[in-house]
Parts: C-alpha cells; structure tokens; sequence
C-alpha cells in the first residue's frame, strides 16, 4: 500500500511547513523509488540512510525525524513499514551502544595492587582501603558495561536517533550520569546526598525518563537509590552498603574535574602523578590496549617530544593530541571521527594513522603511490573530499589533484587520509611523510 499523498495530506492537516512537507515527499519518494518484489522496507529504509548519511547532526537527525514520523503515520494503515523502521533502529543504534560497550570494558584496566593514590583523592582512607574500594567500583562499572552489552541498551536509557550528537552517538553516558550524580551531590559519611534540581539540569538528565532507566539498572546491580521518586523530597541518597568505601572512591574520582575523560574511565586518574612515566589520560588511554599497539603509541610519544610536540591529556578523533602552537602532531588511533567513521559507514579496525597531506603530493609523489599500494582504499573515498572549506568540491582551493601509478586522484588538503590498520613500519612511513609536509627538523 503507498500511502504517500495520505501522509502529505495528514502533514498539511498538521499545519507543518511546507519545506518540511517537501523534505518528506522528496525522502519517501527516493524511499519508494529503491523497492520491487525483492528489496523489503527493511532494506530500503538501510540502504536510504546509509545513502543520504552527510556527517552533519541538524541534516542526519531531519532524516530519521522525516521516516519516524511517518512510521508513526503508518501504524495502523501500513503496520509493515513501522515495524520494519523500529527494527532498523534498535539493530542500528543499540548494536552501535553495544559495540560501544565491549570497546570501554575491554578498555577497563583493573587497579593494580601497589598503585600510590594521590593524597587529595584518599578522603579519609588508607592507600591500601581506596585501592580496594576503587578495584569494587570498577567491578561495578564493568558490569554495567556487560549487561548493556548483551540486553537492551534502550531499556538502559539510550535515546536512539536523537542521541546523534557532533561527537557521534557514543557518548559513554554511564560515565556523564555518574559524573552528573556527583557533580551536583555532597559526601557524607560514604552516602552521597543529591540535590534533585542540579542533577535534572545536567544536559544528560533531559529527559529525565532516560536517566531513570540507567538509575534503575545501577539498582539492579547494587547501588541503592532512595528518596528519588519523593515528589516532596529535594534531595536522593546514593550508597552502596555492601561495598564499604565504594562511593566515597566514586565521589573522589569524579569530584575532579581533569578525571572527566568521557571514554575513559580509569584509575591513573586517581593515581600519584609524580609515579607515571607519561601525561595521565596518555597512560590511560593506551593502558588497555594490546602490546605492539601500545608500543607504537609511545614510539610515537617520544617521537613527538623529539620534535617539540607538547601532549596535550585530551583526544581529538579518537586519537591523543599532541601540539606544538598551533600544530598538530600526527593523529593516530581508534575512536570514532564523525566524518569518517560514524556509525553508518564504520569500516572494521584497531587503530588507524590519520594525516592530513598536501605539499607531499607534489614533492614525494613516489612514497604517496607506497601508501596507496599498501592502502588502496584510502584514496579517493567520499570522506576525503571537500567537507571543511564549505564549497562545492571542484571550487575548492585547497583541492589536490595528483597522478599515480593507478591514475589520477582528487583530495582536498584540508581533510584527513586514513589508513586502517597500519603496522609499526607503516606508522614509521607515514610520520616520515608527515615531518616532509610540515618540513620538520628534529630538535
């Protein structure tokens, strides 16, 4: 049944804007324009958001706002479509917070006996009593982390396609509701006290109803929680009475500021700066990587000493940042580039070097055709057109045109080139074409 002209008229009923109601008839049109006998809402609805994908929030999240309010129209007068479409998002956006999920209990290092814990987060306990609360409160998280993993991330509290946010939609917001919960509560005798109407202000409290959800599974799994659901009550206490210390080492590690890595959640935070061999988030962003990657990433750290390059303690495209003024040091990690690599068009890997190129085109022409044998899929991909000079891509100023051995390529220079899954002798070929383009002189 296509019940097209049906919804244009409920639009107009509606009083929607007519740009709106052009938007919609020219979506479902293409919608429509992709289905035959064999091809199911189901794989229309993919292949149409995955086709229109543009990596900006206001175009991506029009999109699904366009399809779920005619899958709302569609409820009773084309049920086939709604329940193709409520498929389409929970395998698109829970399978995405679940991947999420493994990624950040894969990178939960648990606290090693021994660790000096810095003497302003103790409050009150000996390094050895916050070493083995702080070793419970992980285990707490990382069970969070496995349940959302392998149950309902929306019955968690995930917002589905409205959570499509410039970072992406894998916000870690089992971190941002804990901060949330300490950031606007007091400690008192390891019970937090939380004042109702600062928590509802965190932006990751609205809606409420979502939050809910996630204080409700943190129930489940130990926390107790009373005094929320009190219309007359200002406040809600948070503790955990089994787990003596637990929340005390919660509030310590959250009440600091530079603890707040969204993606990260870690003990070098708490630990004794004057212990670590390397800035603090470095060390907790490669802690839990395997071995020959995190070798190259501290390669890579002394390297960018070498040449003047300060670490920055914060991550840019998923990878850790280094500057020297202005500059930035060669961008290589995981973690997820909005315009690369969001969810619709993730290709699968580990780490991936992501530099941006435009002199060596010209002067090295000879190692740029090296990479593009060892990486054939990095050259001429949509995502390393022209996204940042806001033009049509042939008037683009800083388009780079390029012959190789495989013909001619087109880049602009102001966006990244990635290559998946380099190797220790790859990362080492590019950073050399890296220090060419930036005419880089060891210090």
């Amino acid at each position: 049944m296509d019940n097209r002209q049906d919804f244009q008229q409920y639009l107009i009923e509606k009083g929607k804007k007519q740009a709106y109601i052009d938007m919609c008839k020219e979506l479902l049109d293409s919608l429509y324009d992709t289905l035959d006998e064999e091809t199911s809402f189901s794989k229309a609805i993919d292949s149409l958001v995955r086709r229109r994908w543009s990596g900006y929030v206001s175009k991506d999240r029009a999109t699904y706002q366009i399809l779920n309010d005619y899958a709302d129209f569609c409820d009773s007068s084309l049920p086939v479509f709604t329940a193709a479409f409520r498929e389409h998002i929970s395998e698109t956006f829970e399978g995405e917070a679940r991947k999420a999920m493994r990624a950040y209990k894969d990178a939960l290092v648990s606290i090693p006996i021994g660790t000096i814990i810095a003497a302003d987060n103790l409050h009150g306990l000996s390094n050895e009593e916050f070493i083995d609360a702080f070793g419970s409160l992980q285990d707490f998280i990382r069970n969070i982390y496995s349940d959302i993993e392998s149950g309902s991330p929306f019955g968690w509290g995930w917002p589905g396609w409205k959570a499509i946010a410039a970072e992406g939609i894998n916000q870690n917001r089992i971190m941002m509701v804990l901060s949330a919960l300490v950031g606007s509560g007091t400690i008192n005798k390891d019970v937090l006290v939380v004042d109702k109407k600062s928590f509802g202000g965190y932006d990751i409290c609205k809606p409420f109803a979502k939050t809910k959800l996630m204080l409700d599974g943190f129930v489940r799994l130990g926390l107790c929680i009373d005094g929320l659901t009190n219309n007359k009550a200002t406040s809600f206490t948070v503790s955990c009475p089994n787990t003596p210390n637990l929340i005390t080492v919660l509030y310590a590690y959250f009440k600091n500021p530079s603890n707040q890595q969204w993606r990260v959640f870690s003990y070098r935070f708490v630990e004794d700066k004057s212990t670590q061999t390397r800035e603090t988030f470095f060390l907790a962003k490669t802690d839990g990587l395997p071995i020959n990657i995190q070798e190259m990433h501290y390669w890579l750290y002394d390297e960018a000493l070498k040449y003047g390059y300060i670490p920055q303690g914060n991550e840019s495209a998923g990878c850790y940042v280094y500057k020297k003024g202005t500059k930035v040091w060669l961008l290589i990690g995981s973690g997820s580039s909005y315009h690369e690599d969001e969810f619709l068009h993730s290709p699968n890997y580990t780490i991936a070097a992501k530099p941006v190129f435009h002199r060596v085109f010209q002067t090295h022409p000879e190692k740029i055709d090296a990479l593009r044998k060892r990486f054939p899929h990095s050259f001429g991909r949509i995502w390393t057109r022209c996204w940042t000079c806001k033009t049509e891509f042939e008037k683009c100023k800083m388009r780079v045109k390029f012959e190789l051995e495989a013909g001619e390529y087109y880049h602009c220079a102001k966006g990244y080139l990635f290559f998946h899954d380099p190797n220790f002798d790859d990362v080492k070929a590019i950073l050399e074409l890296y220090k060419l383009e930036n005419n880089l002189l060891q210090q």
